[in-house]
């Protein structure tokens, strides 16, 4: 679950001293880091990781320049609310080869381009193994879909509901429920209940079956409360039991990772591959984009288990 305290600053030069009351330093911003890591290096910078004390007290961001040529590590302290301390360390053969471009700098254009390329890649070379091959250094066996959807798409993160679309960050919930989404109905008695700012709604099931549902998050990004149905769904996770039509997503249920791939790009994330006892494995494929306000980032989270899809989880962080 994201962290429910918005950065509120909008500089270094408003930066909020501590109150006498005691009330906390607000903890900068990931903008806030990258503009005073681009003023003080004249370059642009993306955050690689951050890590923040439980106490809010002391954080530290990694910063990558665009071009991969400087690592610069941003210490801060609330003692010292209004300034920052730099570390950097120079890669200058990373300007040797041409800068990867991640998903969150990517344009539409440049994700549309990258997936027909890979999808045509990898067509050739299933056409020329001359049949289906399997394994993990092999091409994909499952086809692209050819209704030509990109299955990451942060700029449409769409669900479907009996076929009814519905978008992660524009749709809300007194929307859904007109729409007529079978909400469990012990949910939807708390569809009135106030969402303080910043926060999200309790979970809401779209019921599947008896034991079968989808779960559905509302966020509040105001500064103020409202009641969780003039909130917007900003997190659907759903795990794939049975053969179903009730939610379905811009991905066919029969993707592999290879044909998730070939669609969407690598994931800007790291892999987790999990072995377990005898023949259980999974792996994790995950997408991620900055977000400006928040801690935590948009997401796509694809689980795959013995190589089958088994579980999504779509978050949208404004």
């Amino acid at each position: 679950m994201f962290k429910k305290v918005m950065a509120l600053l909008l500089g270094l030069s408003m930066m909020l001293s501590i109150a006498a009351c005691g009330k906390k330093v607000e903890v900068p911003s990931k903008g806030d880091v990258k503009k005073a890591a681009a003023e003080e290096y004249d370059m642009e910078f993306k955050v690689d990781s951050e890590e923040i004390s439980k106490d809010q007290k002391e954080a530290e961001w990694v910063l990558i320049s665009k071009d991969g040529s400087l690592e610069v590590t941003v210490t801060w302290n609330a003692k010292n609310p209004d300034e920052f301390e730099f570390d950097a360390e120079e890669h200058p053969e990373a300007t040797e080869t041409e800068p990867e471009v991640s998903i969150e700098t990517s344009d539409e254009t440049s994700e549309t381009t990258e997936a027909t390329t890979s999808a045509t890649t990898a067509a050739t070379e299933t056409s020329a193994a001359g049949s289906e091959t399997s394994g993990s250094d092999t091409v994909a066996t499952t086809p692209v879909d050819p209704s030509g959807k990109t299955y990451v798409n942060f700029d449409e993160m769409n669900f479907y509901v009996n076929g009814k679309k519905f978008t992660l960050g524009k749709t809300t919930l007194q929307e859904m429920i007109d729409a007529g989404v079978p909400f469990d109905p012990e949910d939807l008695q708390n569809a009135g209940n106030n969402v303080k700012s910043n926060s999200e709604s309790d979970c809401f099931k779209i019921m599947i079956g008896d034991y079968y549902y989808a779960r559905v998050y509302f966020m509040n990004d105001t500064e103020d409360g409202k009641p969780a149905t003039a909130c917007f769904a900003h997190e659907i996770s759903f795990r794939y039991d049975d053969p179903q039509d009730v939610v379905t997503f811009d991905f066919p249920f029969d993707i592999t990772m290879d044909s998730l791939k070939a669609n969407s790009g690598e994931p800007n994330e790291d892999p987790f591959h999990y072995d377990g006892d005898g023949d259980y494995y999974s792996d994790t494929l995950k997408y991620t984009k900055e977000s400006e306000r928040y801690y935590n980032d948009s997401v796509y989270e694809f689980d795959f288990v013995r190589g089958e899809f088994d579980s999504i989880r779509m978050t949208y962080i404004p």
